[in-house]
């Protein structure tokens, strides 16, 4: 029987400006789970010019998200939120959605397909914060 190989888990990282995208690839389970709340705090305490305003966590390369990994992106989210700081999902597929939309998150979180997407929500979450 033929199945699919699962990726090698990784992080990455990149800071543009007040901006922060935090890609993860693999599957977040318990045991790399902590590794995904490490990068998210790095990316957070990156030091630059400008204050950090928006954070996107692209979750388009993620091949499953357990307990645990729902939870790091509601610690994220209320970070960010006392922070005063945007914070957008790019989840294009099922694996990610499925268990935000069965857990109620997706009512909680901001859920977008693409990049430009989350761009777009984030500045209208800070626009309504002025």
């Amino acid at each position: 029987m033929e199945g699919s190989v699962p990726q090698a888990f990784a992080t990455r990282w990149t800071r543009e400006g007040s901006e922060v995208v935090v890609t993860i690839v693999g599957e977040v389970d318990l045991t790399t789970a902590p590794r995904v709340r490490e990068a998210v705090k790095d990316a957070r305490d990156s030091v630059a010019p400008v204050a950090l305003t928006t954070v996107i966590l692209d979750l388009s390369e993620v091949e499953h998200l357990d307990s645990l990994g729902l939870a790091v992106l509601v610690e994220t989210a209320a970070e960010c939120h006392s922070a005063e700081q945007a914070l957008a999902l790019i989840c294009p597929t099922p694996v990610v959605t499925r268990p935000l939309e069965m857990t109620g998150l997706d009512g909680i979180l901001t859920i977008t397909a693409s990049l430009d997407e989350a761009r777009e929500a984030a500045r209208e979450y800070l626009s309504g914060k002025s």
